[in-house]
């Protein structure tokens, strides 16, 4: 965790103390604290809750939204790993869009056939939670309304890798955009596509 913290850093996806990370073990969700930069996050300073909420560890306070990684962890219960950034053009997108549309491979494979961006909730509560989780439906990422990205995945490498490629695909779109007569995969084939990436291509 404090390795991909560093690495979503790198990348530029967050500022300061924004952004969080978990990772869901058995019953147990290890989860960054709140407002500890990555670049000073220590072993000790993860928290672990239960499914319920209850904290088991936290030598500091979970991070505020530890609510909405909870319900996609019970939403969901092939995800294993959950990434929350405030990428630039991920951001845009949550600001001026309702959804991407199917038009790169590589984001239908991994991400999903049409990436939603879900209604806005104020940050930290339970109503942010399960806009969340109605955006993200299937899909491997949902864009939080003014707000940022989530993504997630089996794995944490999964997730990080779905951030890089969620916000790759937001700048092409708003590109395109800027172009005019965008090109959209056929949904069938989107279809096609998705399931190919799940039964087949991912890797265990």
């Amino acid at each position: 965790m404090i390795e991909y913290g560093l690495k979503i850093s790198a990348e530029g996806f967050t500022k300061g103390t924004w952004g969080n990370i978990s990772v869901r073990d058995g019953e147990y969700v290890y989860i960054t604290p709140s407002g500890i930069p990555y670049d000073v996050l220590e072993v000790d300073d993860v928290c672990v809750l239960s499914m319920n909420g209850d904290t088991v560890y936290a030598r500091k306070k979970p991070s505020s939204e530890y609510m909405m990684h909870l319900e996609i962890y019970k939403a969901r219960p092939d995800v294993h790993a959950i990434v929350h950034t405030h990428p630039v053009f991920s951001t845009v997108v949550s600001i001026c869009l309702k959804s991407i549309p199917p038009v790169v491979e590589d984001a239908v494979m991994i991400l999903g056939e049409e990436l939603q961006v879900s209604d806005y909730a104020l940050p930290g509560t339970i109503e942010l939670a399960c806009e969340a989780v109605k955006a993200l439906g299937k899909n491997n990422c949902v864009f939080l309304k003014n707000h940022g990205l989530v993504t997630v995945g089996e794995t944490i490498h999964e997730a990080f890798v779905a951030s890089q490629l969620a916000e790759k695909t937001a700048q092409i779109y708003i590109e395109a955009l800027k172009i005019g007569n965008v090109s959209v995969i056929p949904y069938e084939h989107a279809r096609v596509l998705r399931e190919k990436y799940l039964s087949s291509y991912r890797q265990k």
